[in-house]
């Protein structure tokens, strides 16, 4: 038994939307951001999502009784986390623009702690493609997992891109979006996950 190719890619750009949409907020709010820490973001999004249903697919057969339950509830903890952190952020920018102390939004520095949660939160449910699809074989199921890992690297760069060149329009409000974003992704990937 295997899986066909528009199997294959379809699902890897569904699990892509997730990364992707991250990390164009974060062209958003770095809007200086570099061509190098364009591409390692994409890489960690892309390794995240590759490595993720690799652990699940080793681990699953023994686990995943266990751990499949709480997979939702660390995704959504994780990115509410970083969603209330960047609308707190937001809020303070907006008083301190308000009393004119502001001229410009601050950017924002994305720094390697807050990209390695944002990997790890985006892909976490991921794990479950790995249990999902245990049943493939080894080298299949692994080229499977690097379609996914490949399509959330070029998804994640050409979202950074663009969101980069659309910074300047939406500069005030890139704390903001950013937040709901985080938040948006936190509440879907929750009931994704409890909703049968």
């Amino acid at each position: 038994m295997s899986v066909d190719i528009l199997t294959m890619v379809l699902t890897s750009v569904s699990m892509s939307v997730d990364a992707m949409t991250v990390n164009a907020t974060n062209g958003l709010e770095e809007k200086g951001i570099k061509q190098g820490k364009m591409v390692f973001l994409s890489f960690l999004f892309g390794l995240f999502q590759f490595g993720m249903p690799v652990l699940g697919y080793f681990v699953g057969q023994t686990f995943e009784q266990y751990v499949s339950a709480y997979i939702p509830w660390i995704g959504f903890g994780l990115l509410m986390l970083l969603g209330i952190k960047s609308l707190i952020d937001w809020i303070k920018e907006a008083v301190e623009r308000k009393k004119g102390g502001l001229e410009e939004p601050r950017e924002r520095k994305i720094g390697v702690g807050r990209m390695f949660v944002e990997a790890i939160a985006t892909s976490i449910d991921a794990l479950c493609i790995g249990f999902a699809y245990m049943w493939l074989p080894v080298g299949e199921a692994m080229l499977f997992f690097g379609i996914i890992g490949v399509t959330t690297f070029v998804l994640s760069y050409l979202a950074i891109v663009l969101a980069k060149w659309l910074a300047k329009w939406l500069q005030n409000w890139a704390g903001l979006l950013a937040a709901l974003v985080f938040m948006g992704i936190a509440i879907k990937i929750l009931l994704e996950g409890i909703l049968p």
